[in-house]
């Protein structure tokens, strides 16, 4: 079995047990995330926003549906499924619980060094996730 591939499905396999040590010895300590703000840079910056999310979370679970590798590049795409019981603070203004299930999919790209993520880059549905909380609606402007 390729060993990038390998390792992803160790860093899915600690994040579905919310283990943040685990998650920790998978990445580098300046691991770069091209989705998250600067304060969230970093080994301590990824455990932190994954422990934000098990937070809001608790029995939330990535599941790789799809993997590609190529050279030091993994490309998956994840299905990722939680029932809101905790707040969600990612923001200024956290975002209260709702108890309302999630389920909505991600495509993450990792780059791999030295056996560990060092980098990557995420396309996630949020406006879906906040959607099925029952944070967004959409309304017509037209009258009925």
């Amino acid at each position: 079995m390729n060993t990038n591939r390998a390792l992803i499905e160790r860093c899915i396999e600690a994040f579905n047990r919310h283990d943040a040590t685990a998650v920790a010895d998978l990445v580098t300590e300046d691991f770069i995330n091209h989705a998250a703000i600067p304060e969230a840079q970093g080994r301590a910056g990824l455990v932190s926003i994954w422990e934000k999310l098990w937070t809001a979370f608790p029995d939330l679970t990535q599941t790789c549906q799809d993997i590609i590798v190529e050279g030091d590049r993994v490309v998956c795409r994840m299905r990722v499924r939680g029932t809101n019981s905790g707040p969600l603070r990612f923001t200024r203004m956290p975002l209260p619980a709702t108890g309302r299930p999630m389920d909505t999919e991600a495509i993450h790209i990792f780059r791999v060094v030295d056996g560990r993520l060092a980098e990557t880059w995420a396309q996630r549905d949020e406006l879906a996730m906040l959607r099925q909380l029952g944070h967004f609606t959409l309304r017509s402007n037209t009258a009925d």
